[in-house]
């Protein structure tokens, strides 16, 4: 069976007479390039984009970075600036 688009989908549902799924009326479209799409292709267990996959990425290094600053880490920039002699 060829896998149907959401209009697809929803047309589908529509000809069938299905009651509409819980949390909406209908499925939102996905928020492509965004950490919000990633979470939304997850939640539809369906693969990743490359747009969304890259903004995943993206969200979970800053995420990384800022906690490993707040443990005291210095950044790639700070710590040059410190073997140049600039901050101490």
């Amino acid at each position: 069976m060829p896998e149907l688009t959401d209009a697809e989908l929803d047309q589908l549902i529509k000809d069938i007479g299905l009651k509409r799924p819980r949390g909406g009326s209908e499925r939102k479209p996905i928020a492509h390039g965004t950490y919000k799409g990633a979470r939304q292709h997850r939640y539809r267990k369906e693969p990743l984009c490359e747009p969304c996959r890259q903004a995943e990425n993206t969200y979970q290094n800053e995420k990384y970075r800022r906690r490993k600053q707040a443990e005291g880490f210095l950044t790639e920039d700070q710590w040059q600036a410190r073997q140049n002699g600039g901050a101490r």
